[in-house]
């Protein structure tokens, strides 16, 4: 049988382990943390299309995930793929991908690369200079 408190204790503290890692990013020079509980709507839309993926069977998770809460990763530009952070590169997108804004689709260069957290997982995206700028402002 499974002990509720224990799941809700291991979720926990995955959650703040990710929460951990993305301030230690936000520390480096070409990154900024922010913390804003409203997410954006076009930020839960990405998300919501990733989540629908696995929901729907589409889905693919890496074979280092268990049953037990952990730090994984997802990414915009892969809906249905979560894996654990060593295999982040099962993600790596094409070079036409690479160059398109997760929130507008349009082709640019260059992509502002951005992590949001959604408990224990680790959520990228990547938006043109117009779409970073609007997230930038709310």
């Amino acid at each position: 049988m499974n002990d509720p408190t224990a799941l809700t204790d291991q979720l926990k503290a995955a959650s703040a382990d990710a929460n951990a890692r993305l301030r230690r990013a936000g520390h480096l020079p070409h990154l900024r943390y922010t913390h804003d509980p409203a997410t954006p709507g076009w930020l839960a839309d990405l998300f919501n299309h990733h989540a629908e993926a696995l929901r729907s069977g589409r889905g693919r998770i890496c074979p280092h995930i268990g049953p037990a809460p952990r730090v994984v990763c997802a990414f915009a530009w892969t809906p249905g793929l979560l894996v654990c952070t060593g295999c982040r590169h099962l993600a790596t997108p094409d070079a036409a991908e690479d160059n398109t804004c997760d929130r507008c689709r349009r082709p640019c260069e260059p992509i502002w690369p951005g992590i949001a957290q959604v408990g224990p997982i680790l959520f990228a995206y990547g938006l043109c200079g117009a779409c970073h700028r609007l997230a930038s402002a709310t």
